[in-house]
């Protein structure tokens, strides 16, 4: 089949792709009407087996990322939130600071900025007006940065950095390294152990080409020992224990035994 039956769309003639929502495929449409007709049907029945999708679903992004473990992965909401996560989940000390372009996406700016009320100052450093933005933006790193945070293609005018040499210096320099990769996944290969990314979100709703309302968070393993939870719910262990006010447990639900075979 051409791809380009996937595309209903293009019926109606060209679509030029500029990066911010993208049309549905066919594949994702009927995805999405599946689900829908189960739940109408079946109502919570198989449940399990969402699980199970999920666990998969995890399992293939940790791929795409190369990331060393699916535990590395979350599903978020937006890109937005994983940037929130990581800005309101470390312990920030006054006289700390974070760099990052300027002229980033708002989602990756104005949560950064908001820091400035814990006495963390935000460099925004002009990466346009150089012949070597990766340089302009660690000249601005020292020993009080505590974070390096840029968009792996920038969404004004598809520059892309260099994210490797962004990560090593950030390595030697014991900086945490955040990039927003919802203007590159999908579309190109992204590696994140060998850029040497500590953290990454992207929604699904661009080169994914999945609804709005869901998106890849990905935590190293030794980042996520500086990073606090501020936000908790009933997944958040393996085993769910719910507990009655008098006293008395309901049965243990195992989530952890929900893999795939």
């Amino acid at each position: 089949m051409d791809n380009r039956d996937e595309f209903p769309i293009l019926k109606r003639g060209l679509y030029a792709n500029h990066a911010a929502i993208s049309p549905w495929p066919r594949v994702t449409a009927q995805a999405v009407s599946d689900f829908a007709e189960e739940n109408c049907l079946l109502g919570p029945e198989k449940y399990a087996r969402w699980l199970l999708r999920e666990t998969r679903l995890r399992q293939r992004l940790a791929l795409m990322l190369n990331a060393p473990s699916p535990n590395d992965i979350a599903l978020l909401k937006n890109t937005t939130e994983g940037i929130c996560t990581v800005a309101n989940g470390i312990d920030w000390s006054s006289g700390d600071n974070v760099v990052l372009p300027l002229g980033e996406f708002p989602s990756n700016r104005l949560p950064w900025l908001a820091l400035q009320r814990q006495g963390v100052e935000v460099r925004e450093v002009d990466i346009r007006h150089t012949a070597d933005p990766e340089a302009a933006l660690l000249t601005r790193i020292d020993e009080h940065t505590r974070l390096l945070s840029v968009s792996a293609v920038q969404w004004t005018d598809g520059l892309r950095l260099k994210l490797e040499v962004l990560g090593a210096a950030c390595k030697q320099a014991g900086t945490l390294f955040f990039v927003d990769a919802i203007q590159h996944l999908g579309a190109l290969q992204m590696n994140v152990q060998n850029n040497g990314i500590d953290f990454l979100a992207a929604d699904g709703h661009k080169w994914l080409l999945a609804p709005e309302g869901i998106a890849v968070f990905y935590c190293s393993k030794n980042a996520r020992e500086q990073l606090r939870l501020n936000q908790h719910g009933w997944r958040a262990g393996k085993d769910v224990r719910v507990q009655h006010p008098g006293g008395w447990r309901v049965p243990r639900i195992k989530l952890a035994s929900f893999r795939p075979p």
